[in-house]
């Protein structure tokens, strides 16, 4: 590709040191003025079409299959967990930057909302913030518990915001939760429960600093050993920002600009794991001990639908390098078509058998996720879809908003009747059938970027993201998708989430 930007020295030098090469950055300024490519909606799954309803037997069938697997598999939980926690607060630094405000029952209405938080416990035995509650003085509260001078919240990482607090007293943030859940459900024969956070930069010294603290508190309780490691976002993972001409955008230093690149760049963290199964989980969606009792059976029931799945794909591939399917190659073919949700080309039953036999071990030979899918309540985020692909098949993936063509009546007729919400919880197989890891970069839909306008201290930027983690990065791995209940959907996206019943605890 020959480089349609000239970069100056300087540019050259800021892009190799983040791990960069030019000719990186100019694939990704080729794609801001090529812009997004739509994946072609063929419909929304449903049950018995792409989502898979199992019954109370098969439950715990599957249950008790994870069970006595899993002690004799490498398993991690993988949390992405590197957002802050300042787009929780949002509510509150509107109330404290509007200067309007004199409405005795609003701020008697949120003042009654914050001693019911669970971090309520802070500020009480605080000095000056036992004041502010006596005066009932509610943008004095408010900064106290977002800036600097207080709790500090709007800066602190989401993982360390206080999520649940049970007898009054004892207080859990995001990352406790998490921790003290994998313990139920992660933990090897030899009592060992091994975790990996993705962090950011910022926050990670923190973020360490705390679990040091914690962690011996926690296999006591637990009667476990934590394996807890951190991993950040790569610089060499971040895309240059441009203008509304597509052309490089720079601060009042002349420097480029380079943004984050999404949670797809989480893939690299992801391929650098050693394990047989991987439970992703996003850091804000744990709930307290007290309802973790209702849904540990969901956890291992997606932990056993893995194995089984992994297993019969072995199967299948180990007796194929032994040839034992001689003449059976449409009843495979099917038999993938029914079990992984894998369609052949429409000239598949015309090849030769050797053929056929190539392109079963070709679809085989993926890594593997097991997806849940709750029902659409209205939550934003994608869901689950079959995508018409460019071979003439299709392939299940989770579909987010921006990757439809919505001026199309037809795609966005098909968007509108999902009845089914990703809720980012799915288990990952990530080794083949000998024991060796899957490089995942090659399993990437490398068109299904995503584009969007941005505010850059007052300028318009375009800013782009990669192949979201389950969705573009994940969209050539196998796939099943799994239908749970919405106890298992818990996610806190403002303060105001904490207040749910669902993440009341007690012990």
């Amino acid at each position: 590709m020959g480089n349609k930007y000239k970069f100056t020295s300087q540019d050259i030098a800021q892009i190799r040191e983040m791990g960069l090469k030019t000719r990186d950055v100019e694939k990704q300024l080729s794609i801001y003025r090529r812009g997004i490519n739509y994946l072609a909606l063929n419909r929304p799954c449903k049950i018995n079409d792409g989502i898979i309803s199992l019954g109370t037997q098969q439950k715990k069938e599957l249950v008790r299959l994870y069970e006595q697997e899993s002690k004799y598999n490498k398993i991690i939980k993988f949390v992405p967990a590197s957002g802050a926690a300042s787009r929780m607060f949002a509510d509150w630094h509107a109330l404290i930057k509007d200067k309007s405000i004199a409405e005795k029952p609003l701020e008697k209405e949120i003042i009654k909302k914050i001693k019911k938080m669970p971090f309520i416990p802070l500020i009480e035995k605080d000095d000056y913030g036992q004041r502010l509650l006596k005066v009932k003085d509610m943008k004095g509260l408010l900064k106290f518990i977002l800036f600097p001078d207080g709790l500090n919240y709007s800066w602190l990482p989401k993982a360390l915001i206080p999520f649940h607090l049970y007898d009054g007293k004892d207080i859990r943030t995001a990352i406790e939760e998490h921790i003290y859940e994998a313990a139920s459900y992660i933990t090897n024969s030899r009592g060992v429960c091994r975790l990996h956070f993705t962090v950011s930069e910022e926050h990670k010294n923190i973020i360490a600093s705390w679990l040091a603290k914690i962690k011996k508190i926690y296999e006591e309780k637990c009667r476990v050993k934590f394996k807890i490691d951190l991993s950040v976002q790569s610089a060499s993972t971040n895309i240059i920002a441009v203008d509304e001409n597509n052309m490089p955008f720079r601060d009042e230093n002349g420097m480029l600009v380079f943004r984050p690149g999404g949670h797809g760049a989480l893939l690299e963290n992801l391929n650098k794991l050693d394990a047989d199964l991987i439970f992703v989980r996003n850091i804000d969606n744990v709930v307290p001990s007290n309802i973790l009792k209702k849904i540990l059976p969901y956890k291992k029931m997606l932990g056993g639908f893995a194995i089984r799945l992994r297993q019969d794909i072995f199967e299948i591939l180990n007796k194929l390098e032994k040839d034992e399917y001689k003449g059976k190659m449409d009843l495979l073919a099917r038999h993938c078509n029914k079990n992984f949700n894998i369609i052949f080309e429409s000239g598949f039953h015309k090849l030769t058998e050797k053929q056929k036999k190539r392109r079963i071990i070709l679809a085989l030979n993926r890594p593997l996720r097991v997806c849940a899918m709750v029902r659409n309540v209205g939550e934003p985020g994608g869901g689950p879809f079959w995508i018409n692909e460019k071979n003439s098949t299709q392939s299940l993936q989770i579909v987010e908003g921006a990757h439809v063509n919505k001026a199309d009546a037809s795609q966005l007729q098909i968007w509108s009747r999902a009845s089914y919400f990703n809720p980012v919880d799915m288990v990952c197989c990530i080794k083949n059938h000998r024991g060796e890891k899957y490089d995942l970069k090659k399993y990437v839909d490398t068109d299904a970027f995503l584009i969007s306008l941005k505010n850059e201290k007052g300028h318009k930027i375009k800013a782009q993201e990669m192949p979201g983690l389950w969705n573009g990065a994940m969209a050539r791995w196998n796939t099943v998708f799994v239908e749970l209940p919405l106890i298992v959907f818990n996610p806190v996206k403002t303060v105001y989430d904490l207040l749910r019943s669902q993440h009341q605890a007690h012990k």
